[in-house]
């Protein structure tokens, strides 16, 4: 069928309507999702949310959301984009493809804000409504550039070279110490990252596990852009997150960790609000810690052609 854009106010009333009625129910879906998972966790069952887990470093530029209904409607899915993004990337909606549907922010000038740094008016969020993009499969052309990151081979020597270019791209110096009177495995004081060189040397792939706890503590729970001591959550919660942006980042450099993480992130419970506001920041800190990475890529092993 092809599209007729609105001409009259009735018709226009009609498609915002639409539209609305559509993006309501994209946010319910969100909302279900969440709530199963956590009912999960309740019971003790984990896997279906690492598989989100693992799937989420993939799109880690996108919002949890966003994240959650591309697997819920593309869960094989590498990339997505609009038609007119892909036509730019020299590739073409296959015909019959079937659009997955995400939110968009609808954005306003905020007149009662400074101006950005930049002259440019502040803007807010007023709301959200749906946009179609299209997975990578059902697309056909150009190849699609893409930044590879390094998939651990090579057994322990190779995990060690990615853990030494990992340390050299973290925000903060990263230290080995013999960790005398200290039980953990690795800690952090927000200026720096300790790994316990008795628990961690001699096993590269924990180390590496380690370091992303850290690294996730020093961007998610210690004071400094704009974070306020009453506004973090609980220690055990903290522990969870942390573990939970490891296991994700793990996942992503090729370092499996579900068992170490399956039946500690059930301490999530039941709580779908908790868990959903936990998810929220780890996406957070997942992607900006890989957009780091990124940026240094050529500091770090690239993955084979």
């Amino acid at each position: 069928m092809t599209y007729k854009k609105p001409s009259t106010p009735e018709e226009r009333e009609a498609a915002r309507a639409a539209s609305q009625e559509i993006t309501q129910d994209l946010m319910k879906r969100i909302d279900t999702r969440v709530e199963r998972l956590s009912e999960q966790l309740k019971v003790g069952a984990s896997a279906e949310l690492l598989t989100f887990m693992r799937f989420s470093a993939r799109f880690h530029t996108y919002s949890l959301n966003n994240q959650l209904l591309i697997w819920m409607h593309a869960p094989e899915a590498a990339h997505v984009a609009g038609f007119h993004a892909w036509k730019g990337l020299g590739r073409k909606v296959k015909k019959g493809a079937k659009a997955v549907r995400v939110l968009a922010p609808l954005v306003v000038p905020d007149r009662e804000a400074p101006p950005l740094p930049s002259g440019k008016p502040a803007q807010k969020v007023v709301g959200f409504k749906y946009i179609s993009v299209f997975a990578d499969y059902d697309t056909e052309g150009d190849p699609i550039p893409t930044y590879s990151a390094w998939v651990v081979q090579g057994g322990d020597e190779g995990t060690r070279e990615l853990l030494r270019a990992l340390s050299s791209a973290a925000p903060v110096p990263v230290e080995w110490q013999d960790g005398e009177g200290r039980g953990a495995h690795g800690w952090t004081d927000g200026g720096k990252i300790v790994l316990n060189r008795a628990k961690c040397q001699e096993e590269p792939a924990h180390a590496v596990r380690v370091f992303f706890h850290e690294w996730a503590h020093v961007e998610l729970h210690f004071q400094g852009q704009g974070k306020r001591p009453e506004e973090l959550p609980d220690r055990a919660t903290r522990e969870l997150e942390a573990d939970a942006c490891a296991y994700v980042l793990s996942s992503f450099y090729g370092i499996e960790a579900a068992a170490q993480v399956s039946d500690y992130i059930t301490g999530w419970g039941g709580d779908a609000q908790k868990l959903q506001g936990s998810l929220t920041r780890i996406q957070r800190a997942v992607s900006h810690i890989l957009g780091t990475l990124e940026q240094r890529a050529e500091a770090l092993p690239q993955a084979a052609d």
